[in-house]
């Protein structure tokens, strides 16, 4: 099929987007793997998973662009793409995503210690009585302490 300069334009800042679009998939990714730190089989699924939809973006691309024909500036236009991404806006996008990541996180936390407070302060009130009645009785305090330390899970750690 013969294509006029202006469709080949068109199919050149077409797969531009695409590469932008790919490069930012990867940051993305970089970011998964910043934050769990995956291991090796993690991280190969990991790159299989990344790889898998990023040739699904690009054959989307490429859909869009040029009915999928494979043309050289096709690919001159996604390699073009993800340099440009990385030089220009890759530090600006990590940083807002690790940003946004921080947010979030502080957010759960703070949730989840407002939700937990009525169970630490209910933990702390019973558990002065219960120690104060186990030695008054005299029973012995490691079974007392092995018993309410068994539910350990609302003290704070330190």
């Amino acid at each position: 099929m013969v294509m006029n300069v202006e469709s080949q334009l068109y199919s050149f800042f077409v797969m531009l987007y695409g590469g932008i679009i790919i490069a930012i998939l990867y940051d993305v990714y970089k970011l998964f793997r910043l934050i769990l730190r995956p291991k090796r089989i993690a991280t190969d699924i990991g790159d299989i998973i990344y790889w898998i939809l990023a040739t699904v973006v690009f054959i989307f691309f490429l859909y869009v662009s040029n009915y999928a024909e494979i043309r050289f500036y096709s690919f001159l236009g996604l390699l073009i793409g993800i340099l440009l991404y990385n030089i220009f806006l890759s530090p600006i996008v990590m940083k807002l995503l690790l940003f946004f990541y921080k947010v979030i996180r502080n957010t759960v936390i703070w949730v989840y210690k407002i939700a937990s407070y009525p169970f630490v302060a209910i933990y702390k009130i019973i558990s002065v009585p219960v120690r104060y009645i186990s030695n008054v009785l005299g029973i012995p305090g490691k079974l007392i302490n092995n018993t309410i330390s068994h539910f350990n899970i609302f003290k704070r750690k330190k």
